[in-house]
């Protein structure tokens, strides 16, 4: 052993197998779901229907699932495989940056313990994680283990029969470990043996490869498949709001379109129609909707100021109603004849829809 950081970092394959390993889980688990309901012993047409609704979850319900399930965890492997290396990085850079504890002294002979022969990740009694480090003695063998802030760790272990606290003993015999827990109270004594070079091979699943082409899809094509899913559930919330809300849907087809220059030729024959002549429209604003500028004079003999500007408001409000167009909440101003406003122009559904809401709240409130 060596005072090594452990390399909690893999390659990249290695994240790669093992989110396929648990796509490959879930997507089994939910094939070997089962009907909920116990049929075997319903009889007559109420067993009938229960075996339609069985066949239906088999045939339609977990299809369904697996096939949301594949696309859901594709969509997020690059994502989730990027998270877990980075929390093992900051592991692997944890263990690293951790300074060792410095004055520890051999128990057994004094002698200053320098040789540290592991650092490690653990969890403390807080439940955080911490580098613990392991000093050896170079004279007598004995060892110390302290956590990086200098703490010495103990550990306390007791019985399994009584659950009164053990001596514990270990001895080594060249690769093998042997540790001994003895009970005082009850005389149970304890023996675990660790061979150091026993290694644990992983299992091979050697249907990994077939279970990987049947369960797990590319990312594009899970990409692919959510966003479809999510159109068409943007389609079916459309359609159920148009349904809800057939009124203001209905009086939205109604509303006349107009381009400038319609909105021009409508209001020129209006406006000269009521005394009031020499329409001109300024350069358009290009916001969320169209701003349009206007000015015209008021061609009809004593009329005065507070007539003119009032019949007007009234005239260009109800000549726009059925439209696109609204006269702007700064009202309109008057100097000698002359009137200047703003309109504003809407346009898409979902701004006309917002025109014909509001419309709707003015005529309730005017009730």
């Amino acid at each position: 052993m060596n005072d090594k950081p452990y390399n909690h970092l893999k390659d990249r394959i290695y994240y790669s197998e093992l989110y396929d390993k648990l796509t490959i889980e879930k997507c089994q688990w939910w094939e070997k779901r089962q009907y909920s309901k116990d049929i075997s012993k319903l009889k007559g047409k109420e067993k009938e229907i229960e075996e339609a609704k069985e066949r239906w979850f088999h045939n339609a319900v977990i299809p369904i699932a697996l096939y949301f399930i594949k696309a859901d965890r594709a969509s997020k492997k690059s994502e989730t495989i990027q998270g877990w290396m980075k929390r093992d990085k900051e592991k692997d850079e944890k263990v690293i940056n951790a300074k060792k504890p410095q004055g520890v002294r051999c128990l057994g002979c004094s002698s200053p313990l320098e040789n540290c022969i592991s650092r490690d990740l653990m969890n403390n009694h807080k439940g955080k994680e911490e580098v613990l480090f392991m000093f050896e003695c170079s004279k007598c063998g004995k060892r110390r283990v302290y956590w990086e802030d200098g703490t010495e760790w103990e550990h306390k272990p007791t019985c399994i029969k009584c659950n009164f606290e053990v001596q514990a003993e270990s001895k080594r015999e060249k690769d093998i470990i042997i540790h001994i827990c003895s009970c005082s109270h009850c005389g149970h004594v304890e023996t675990d043996v660790w061979d150091l070079n026993e290694r644990k091979e992983e299992k091979i699943d050697p249907d990994f490869e077939a279970n990987r082409k049947k369960y797990c899809i590319s990312e594009q094509e899970g990409y692919e498949i959510i966003s479809r899913a999510e159109q068409m559930g943007k389609l079916v919330e459309k359609f159920k709001d148009k349904e809800e809300n057939k009124d203001i849907y209905d009086a939205v087809s109604k509303i006349k379109k107009l381009n400038i220059a319609e909105l021009q030729d409508l209001l020129n024959s209006v406006m000269e129609n009521n005394g009031y002549i020499k329409l001109e429209f300024e350069k358009p604003e290009f916001q969320k909707d169209v701003i349009l500028g206007f000015s015209l004079q008021d061609n009809k003999p004593g009329r005065e100021k507070y007539d003119s500007v009032h019949n007007l408001q009234k005239l260009i409000k109800e000549t726009l109603t059925p439209t696109n167009w609204r006269l702007m909440s700064d009202g309109i101003i008057y100097r000698l004849g002359f009137l200047q406003g703003r309109l504003k122009g809407i346009e898409g559904e979902e701004n006309l829809l917002k025109l014909v809401e509001n419309d709707l709240k003015k005529k309730a409130k005017s009730r």
